[in-house]
């Protein structure tokens, strides 16, 4: 399927789509429209996913869906999904609601160190690179995704990721690079 038919296919299956959204309209703060958007960003990846792991289109795109819905939808019911609040707290009287604060997020922005760093790697490490660490539209690829995005075998991607790690301990252990 080409990424035309899947836009098609979304503007068929509005109905099939609109049953699924149902379950975390109440628990969203978004409009349907932002909904529908998710859907067809779905589409979308599930053309390169389907073709790419020679899976049924449908079947990329329902798991490419509702994985995104969990992931943009707060559900107070559910372990997975957003941990912003809930549009229904924030209709009114915002200034009640209790937000439990914790720590902030030490973790580091994995793009802006690795194009710090992708100038001192080979061009075959920054492919590898990139598609591991999940800095393209397709989102973190596994050795044997990769693989067969760049048409070689896994041991190469693995050795390239390695030689990649290698470089980069090597240039913070010189001084060339500061860890932080």
């Amino acid at each position: 399927m080409d990424f035309i038919t899947a836009i098609e296919w979304v503007g068929k299956s509005k109905n099939r789509i609109w049953r699924k959204i149902e379950t975390y309209r109440i628990y969203a703060p978004y409009d349907d429209e932002d909904f529908l958007q998710e859907a067809y960003l779905s589409a979308l990846l599930a053309v390169h996913r389907s073709a790419g792991k020679g899976i049924a289109f449908e079947s990329a795109f329902w798991t490419i869906f509702t994985e995104r819905l969990g992931k943009m939808t707060p559900n107070p019911k559910s372990n997975s999904g957003s941990n912003s609040i809930p549009s229904h707290l924030c209709d009114s009287g915002i200034e009640t609601v209790d937000i439990v604060w914790s720590e902030p997020c030490l973790e580091p922005d994995i793009e802006a160190i690795y194009f710090r760093l992708s100038r001192y790697l080979t061009m075959r490490e920054q492919r590898v690179m990139r598609l591991a660490l999940g800095i393209t539209y397709m989102g973190r690829l596994s050795y044997y995704e990769i693989a067969s995005c760049l048409g070689c075998g896994e041991s190469n991607v693995r050795d390239a990721f390695d030689r990649a790690l290698d470089r980069i301990r090597e240039l913070v252990r010189s001084g060339r690079v500061a860890p932080e």
